[in-house]
């Protein structure tokens, strides 16, 4: 039995099953791919030179050392270890990557937003506010947790998933809240500040500081809350 080192190349034909393989490369490296393949026991391997001894493999899995040069017929598929990364699969092509260079800084956020139909997040007026909760009617009190004022804090919930699903808002300032939905809320000025202070304490509501005024949010749990 030969032991053969260093490039080698091995063939495997069956014309009859319009097989043609042939694989070149160290030979280390085409013994484990022929491995791999179940080729093993097929085909014949010969140094990467233009005559040599060539191994060739029986039927019977003893490899037969013969003489002589081989001729590359037809249009074999070839793997070679030095170009090829991955199996399966063809190569990659760089040349097929688009290029797109932009300058850091340059892109407009407020346009690309726009041509994907996101709106940019923008405060809602009291009126804006009040327009739509006047067209609603009468909510069903708030029986799943302990409340107050049942109808009140159904109202207030439906004020603030207004401001969060139509207009992008986590938060409102109190005095639009006071001037959006005093009727509803039943409750103005310091008593509705005293109320909304309660809700924050019970979790219902987030406090939110900036600068000289503070508004108020839903927790997303009291939101979702019927």
């Amino acid at each position: 039995m030969s032991t053969l080192k260093g490039p080698v190349r091995f063939r495997f034909r069956q014309p009859d099953s319009d097989v043609d393989v042939m694989i070149q490369g160290d030979a280390g490296w085409v013994q484990a791919l022929r491995e791999d393949l179940g080729l093993s026991d097929v085909g014949w391997i010969q140094p990467m030179a233009t005559t040599g001894h060539s191994v060739q493999v029986s039927q019977s899995g003893e490899e037969i050392v013969e003489d002589g040069e081989m001729t590359d017929e037809d249009s074999p598929v070839i793997l070679q270890s030095d170009t090829i990364s991955s199996l399966p699969g063809p190569p990659p092509d760089p040349s097929r990557i688009p290029v797109v260079r932009r300058v850091i800084g340059d892109m407009d956020l407020d346009a690309e937003m726009e041509k994907l139909g996101i709106g940019h997040p923008r405060s809602p007026t009291a009126e804006e506010l009040s327009d739509l909760i006047s067209e609603m009617d009468e909510p069903e009190p708030i029986m799943s947790q302990v409340s107050t004022d049942p109808i009140a804090e159904a109202w207030l919930q439906r004020l603030m998933r207004v401001a969060v699903r139509k207009f992008g808002v986590t938060a409102l300032p109190l005095e639009v809240i006071d001037s959006a939905a005093c009727e509803q809320l039943e409750r103005s000025g310091m008593e509705l500040e005293l109320w909304l202070e309660g809700m924050w304490r019970l979790g219902k509501l987030v406090k939110v500081h900036g600068g000289g005024s503070y508004g108020y949010g839903p927790s997303p749990r009291w939101l979702e809350a019927d």
